[in-house]
């Protein structure tokens, strides 16, 4: 998904959660699974790929496309980053009907991400008229185009839209579930994340109102902050308990898997790179790629530049945290960004 690289991330907020579910019991996920509530059928995992357009000018065969075609075979569902709501109520479209026809054709269920327009946040959530605009815009698409469902992408919100944000599903939750479609919403982690970045997601109410909460875990830090690991990994267990605590249980909860990395250059802002810029650079500069075993991150530094991205060994320990936990499922930011070698381990760790 869409996430937003500013300086939002700041550490040292929130609280944890209490003691950590049990680990899952071998076997298939269709059955009750330790850490959920009694009686409750986890659904069947969701490995979600997060599908970016390619740059404007190139072919639609570019950007994410690659990756999808390559390693459909190993997710449920693609994301999209597609519809932006706007201030007027109305949805900005950017959609391809090559990656859906082939996405289909795949056999993956597609989740379009719905973002908040830059200036539109107080009129989509704040004004009611607004709000119900652009919910059955959003009804109305996801019918129209035969969506499976829709992943409501709002960030950056100040905490004064809470109760916005939580009206804004309990509204759009029955008519998306009447039409027979499933509603993710993304959210901010919230332990050892700023309030004013966090604050809008209430995440109990918001579990009532949507079949998932996608916790965005990753970012923690980002491109205008200091260097450091993407996700270390006692902040990214921290906040998948929190998450499974507060939400009701792991049948409520997709985790986010970052794929990218940043390379901050001294009196700069960060810039996103994938996995094969990272290796790359490294290479080019003759720099040595050193592993942080305790936030489990690979990085390295050259010149004036420090760069920490994800890997297979990285990724690999976060998916034993996962598999730890057993939620409903896993969502990978982005399609394209990742080291390739990450999907065996998928298969292994946490397949679909």
């Amino acid at each position: 998904m869409l996430f937003i690289f500013i300086a939002a991330v700041l550490l040292g907020v929130a609280g944890c959660s209490k003691a950590p579910a049990p680990k899952p019991l071998p076997g298939d996920t269709n059955s009750p699974q330790p850490g959920a509530p009694d009686k409750i059928v986890m659904p069947p995992r969701m490995i979600i790929g997060y599908y970016e357009n390619p740059w404007p000018g190139t072919p639609d065969q570019t950007g994410s496309f690659p990756s999808m075609k390559t390693f459909g075979g190993n997710m449920t569902g693609v994301g999209p980053f597609w519809f932006r709501a706007t201030k007027e109520g109305t949805l900005e479209a950017k959609d391809s009907q090559l990656v859906y026809d082939t996405a289909k054709g795949m056999g993956l269920k597609m989740y379009p991400l719905v973002t908040n327009k830059a200036g539109s946040t107080d009129a989509v959530l704040g004004d009611p008229a607004t709000r119900t605009k652009v919910i059955d815009s959003i009804v109305k698409l996801a019918k129209d185009k035969q969506y499976d469902g829709i992943n409501i992408d709002f960030e950056l919100l100040p905490p004064k839209h809470r109760d916005n944000l939580t009206a804004f599903m309990a509204e759009l939750y029955p008519k998306m579930s009447s039409a027979n479609k499933t509603v993710i919403i993304s959210v901010f982690p919230q332990v050892d994340v700023a309030e004013d970045v966090s604050g809008a997601y209430n995440y109990p109410e918001l579990a009532k109102n949507a079949d998932f909460l996608q916790i965005m875990t990753y970012d923690n830090h980002w491109s205008t902050s200091k260097p450091g690991p993407i996700a270390p990994i006692d902040w990214y267990e921290k906040n998948i308990k929190y998450a499974i605590d507060q939400c009701g249980g792991p049948h409520k909860v997709l985790i986010g898997v970052g794929a990218y990395g940043y390379e901050w250059a001294k009196g700069k802002d960060g810039e996103t790179i994938t996995y094969v810029d990272a290796i790359v650079r490294a290479d080019q500069h003759g720099a040595k790629v050193e592993y942080d075993d305790a936030a489990q991150a690979p990085h390295y530094k050259y010149a004036d530049r420090e760069v920490w991205f994800e890997n297979d060994k990285s990724t690999a320990a976060k998916l034993d945290v996962v598999a730890k936990y057993n939620p409903a499922g896993i969502a990978i930011w982005r399609l394209g960004q990742e080291q390739p070698e990450i999907w065996p381990i998928i298969n292994q760790k946490f397949h679909k």
